[in-house]
């Protein structure tokens, strides 16, 4: 018999943890592209965000190309990188500078949280499992980094220089509860109610939480009222939910009823050959799933994970009876909401003509963040190649509709949207813009499709009496690529104010060729003054060619959007090389339209 290729995989790729703790492990490399992921295997480390080191992270990988998110999961938190494989190199000291820097804000409670579900969330885990808030720690034995690629020489030895921090390691209190029922009815104002049953799980070192993996999958596939369920993917106790809907109109009462009746069934009835052997094909998929076998490993524990798929492997039915009895003899919590009763709205007419409104709300007068003031340090970038800018012109359909290659699939309609298709072009999708003219739309398909796209659209019949499009937006198409540098510019100096969650900038075909600028009033303010400062002065030769640098490594994120309102403009005109554009064309950009 062979041995799973995830063991094969964690014996070529596994690396021990280094003197401090740190665990640095690699995977086999997927195409051009690589993946980190580097974090804490601690959860509510949401200070990790915020640290200077996090934003020099954020800045090497967005001048990367790449991608970056930062997550938080019940026993995780961290950041989930996508980049060019070249790029590697260029992370290794940001990484390491984020272990290093511990957050000053480490200590401080949680988050309140003021939404009904998450407070009856937390209600129904502490009627189950107590409190489970601990003082936020960044051990160095707690971290991790994952690499989809070859990882960089100098990583290992930057990151085992970092002083080993330690943690008192606190052992998991065994549970101080009687065996009973507990039972919730929540006061609500949602539209539909819910009924939600709920018992304590053990963690992933534990057989019975493989053995509630597998009955879950049991319970999608034999259960008629098909609940919505959840088993954490946790190394510490938490708890396992199905929940079922109450619609407008019902009570929570029979719907419990119900469930209950349900989950007793499953303890008396032996579950079918061919359904426990789907259950347990889906369960088996899910443990080998890349996301889960990355949370095993950035928890050094990748032989949990093959001790579980091995136990899934052989529980049979009568074990399943044995994990439903369980549902319904230990601590469990049935928890109810009805839904909102339906009341009489009653509009009031201003016979005042508006004499008593209150005025529009006003920027507050308080100062306004000075983050723009922090400079980053700036990675160098390795040796790597450009990938070709398109240069292909449109190409003009006997049906009147227009073609182009390009990195994605999708359907751009001028004066209106660009909608991204999910898969290849057929002609049921032609069917959704019958209403349009021909004339005014681009279709753009990647090179492996653009032959099948090229034969659907050529018979395509539009709507000839149909409006004809009229562009949005005020930037002409030559100067909308000195706009994507000025982005790149501006997309800086946010990270760097430490507001890239909080703002978002767009070139978007959809809503037209302006700068879209998503931001509050009193960021909007300071982003528009640091438009004003390009537009009267250029910016420095260095900043200037980073920036280009960066927009000719992001293109391909904007390459849609352009060809869209560069053919919008102009049917057959072409997207300017972005390394011939000039700092003094970014500069009479930011002048001109802003």
């Amino acid at each position: 018999m062979f041995a799973p290729i995830s063991v094969i995989l964690a014996l070529l790729f596994f690396y021990p943890a280094l003197p401090n703790g740190i665990r640095l492990v690699e995977f086999p490399a997927e195409g051009e592209s690589a993946e980190i992921l580097a974090g804490y295997g601690f959860g509510g480390l949401t200070a990790l965000s915020s640290t200077n080191a996090a934003r020099s992270l954020e800045l090497a990988v967005y001048a990367a190309g790449g991608d970056i998110q930062f997550f938080e999961e019940i026993d995780r938190t961290g950041f989930r990188i996508k980049a060019p494989t070249w790029a590697l190199p260029m992370f290794t000291d940001e990484l390491t500078a984020l272990f290093k820097e511990v957050p000053k804000e480490a200590g401080q409670p949680p988050r309140t949280n003021e939404d009904f579900r998450a407070k009856a969330e937390d209600e129904i885990r502490n009627a189950l499992v107590g409190s489970s808030y601990e003082v936020p720690e960044y051990a160095t034995y707690r971290a991790f980094v994952l690499i989809s690629g070859p990882i960089p020489e100098t990583l290992q030895p930057s990151l085992a220089a970092i002083p080993s921090r330690g943690a008192k390691e606190r052992p998991e209190a065994p549970p101080n509860r009687l065996s009973a029922e507990r039972t919730l009815r929540f006061k609500s104002d949602l539209p539909t109610g819910a009924v939600i049953f709920a018992v304590p799980s053990p963690g992933v070192y534990y057989r019975e939480w493989y053995s509630l993996l597998l009955l879950d999958r049991l319970i999608h596939r034999v259960l008629a009222l098909s609940p919505a369920t959840a088993l954490p993917l946790t190394l510490h106790s938490n708890y396992y939910r199905l929940e079922l809907p109450v619609p407008a109109g019902q009570f929570p009462e029979p719907v419990e009823e119900n469930l209950l009746q349900e989950i007793q069934r499953l303890q008396f009835t032996r579950a079918d050959r061919m359904d426990l052997e789907a259950a347990r094909r889906e369960a088996s998929s899910y443990l080998e799933s890349k996301y889960v076998r990355e949370w095993f490993e950035s928890h050094g524990i990748p032989e949990r994970h093959e001790e579980g798929l091995q136990w899934v492997q052989t529980m049979n039915a009568d074990e399943m009876r044995v994990a439903a009895r369980d549902l319904l003899i230990g601590n469990r919590v049935v928890a109810t909401w009805a839904p909102k009763a339906k009341q009489t709205a009653v509009d009031v007419e201003d016979l005042n003509g508006g004499a008593n409104r209150r005025p529009s709300p006003v920027p507050s007068g308080n100062a306004l963040p000075r983050g723009e003031e922090m400079t980053l340090t700036i990675s160098p970038f390795p040796e790597h190649k450009h990938s070709r800018q398109p240069g292909s012109l449109p190409e003009r359909l006997a049906s009147s509709v227009s073609i182009v290659a390009s990195g994605t699939n999708a359907v751009f309609v001028s004066g209106g949207p660009l909608t991204q298709l999910d898969g290849e072009p057929d002609a049921e999708m032609l069917k959704r813009f019958q209403k349009y003219r021909a004339d005014r739309i681009l279709v753009l398909a990647r090179p492996d499709s653009i032959d099948r796209a090229r034969e659907l659209w050529s018979s395509f019949k539009g709507n000839d009496s149909g409006e004809p499009g009229v562009p949005k937006g005020s930037v002409s198409t030559g100067d909308l690529p000195a706009l994507v540098i000025l982005k790149v510019m501006l997309d800086r100096k946010l990270i760097e104010a430490g507001w890239w969650r909080d703002v978002e900038l767009r070139i978007s075909a959809s809503e037209g060729s302006d700068l879209q600028i998503r931001a509050d009033a009193e960021k909007r303010v300071v982003i528009l003054r640091w438009i004003k400062q390009i537009g009267a002065e250029k910016p420095p030769d260095t900043e200037f060619a980073w920036a280009r640098e960066v927009a000719i490594h992001r293109f391909e994120t904007l390459r849609g959007d352009l060809q869209a309102l560069t053919w919008e403009r102009d049917p057959q005109g072409t997207i300017q090389d972005l390394e011939t554009i000039g700092a003094g064309h970014v500069s009479d950009v930011a002048r001109i339209y802003f």
